[in-house]
């Protein structure tokens, strides 16, 4: 058995799952549409330009010219190095265009309109769709799905990062906490803000574990 096929095993793609893809299909229109119509803003042009120049430098990686080059050097006041990475990525794939200089952007957003599915069994077949339906058809998401800053990035890393502490709550499968891992050091390479989403999942996490344990420690004070 494969591995595509060891995924697909015992899944079905039923309404729910065409509902879903639907949302996706018309947020990446939503998005994609007059992409570069819109003059670049002074806090894109900030990054964009950098990334530019990275797309454009000559320096090596690991045998890939274009990867991680000389002629950029990271600086926290532009927060962190990934959106300048992968708009560099962006750039060096598709040409340098105000299309491709918010595309980036556009993937996050349309993937962040996928992750209710993801909590469907939490929310419901009903309530996951409906998330889906605001995030796709929010206009504070679907103008920072278009715009060049790290915002949506971050959105989309911290709800993931959600549902994988969901899942491994409820199914204690290591395989959440190895993703999680990733996610948040994806996140701490966006945007500095990371360190307040972990302080605030932290705390939930806290506060479900004194929830769990209550129970033990007033057993535990009557005995004593």
């Amino acid at each position: 058995m494969t591995l595509i096929s060891r995924f697909w095993a015992g899944r079905t793609f039923g309404r729910l799952e065409a509902g879903f893809l639907a949302i996706v299909i018309v947020a990446l229109v939503m998005r994609l549409w007059e992409l570069g119509g819109r003059t670049v803003h002074y806090d894109e042009a900030i990054h964009l330009h950098f990334a530019w120049r990275l797309s454009e430098s000559s320096g090596a990686f690991l045998g890939w010219p274009w990867v991680f080059g000389t002629d950029y050097i990271h600086s926290p006041w532009m927060h962190g190095p990934f959106q300048i990475q992968f708009t560099a990525l962006m750039f060096r794939i598709f040409g340098d265009t105000d299309v491709t200089a918010r595309l980036g952007y556009v993937l996050f957003g349309t993937a962040l309109v996928a992750v209710p599915y993801f909590f469907r069994d939490y929310l419901g077949r009903t309530g996951a769709f409906l998330a889906a339906l605001m995030l796709a058809l929010s206009p504070t998401l679907l103008y920072f799905s278009r715009f060049g800053r790290n915002d949506i990035i971050m959105a989309f890393f911290a709800a993931s990062l959600l549902v994988l502490m969901w899942r491994y709550l409820e199914e204690g499968h290591r395989r959440y906490l190895y993703l999680a891992s990733a996610v948040l050091g994806l996140m701490t390479a966006t945007k500095e803000t990371a360190h307040l989403v972990v302080g605030i999942f932290g705390l939930i996490m806290l506060l479900l574990i004194a929830v769990e344990l209550r129970p033990w420690s007033l057993r535990r004070f009557k005995l004593s």
